[in-house]
């Protein structure tokens, strides 16, 4: 049952309807739209990094991480600097901010 619903991000950053990805288990890498790169969940903000992070889903253990790998304006959990490749687990409601993009995080409890 991997492919089970784990959680999701949900913004209403650039949309006033919200944007939403759902995550399931795996690695999922989020980056700027438009950049060339192949990113999972792609954001149109000029201050995210081409490939600006990377979240991490266990569905087994409903477990949610988010890793920065190197990017230039930085990843923050509610409004807290995990540092230049710092990684850190989220929570249900916790905000993730990609530079000056915000999400809401979502977790689903099992069991």
């Amino acid at each position: 049952m991997a492919s089970a619903l784990t959680g999701f991000l949900i913004s209403f950053d650039g949309n006033p309807s919200g944007d939403f990805w759902p995550l399931s288990g795996g690695r999922y890498t989020l980056g700027r739209a438009n950049s060339g790169e192949t990113v999972d969940v792609s954001l149109a903000d000029a201050t995210i990094s081409s490939r600006h992070a990377i979240v991490v889903v266990d569905a087994l253990a409903s477990s949610v991480v988010v890793e920065d790998t190197a990017s230039t304006n930085g990843t923050f959990v509610n409004d807290e600097h995990i540092g230049f490749n710092g990684r850190r687990d989220l929570r249900d409601g916790d905000r993730l901010r990609l530079g000056g993009y915000t999400t809401i995080v979502k977790v689903i409890a099992r069991g």
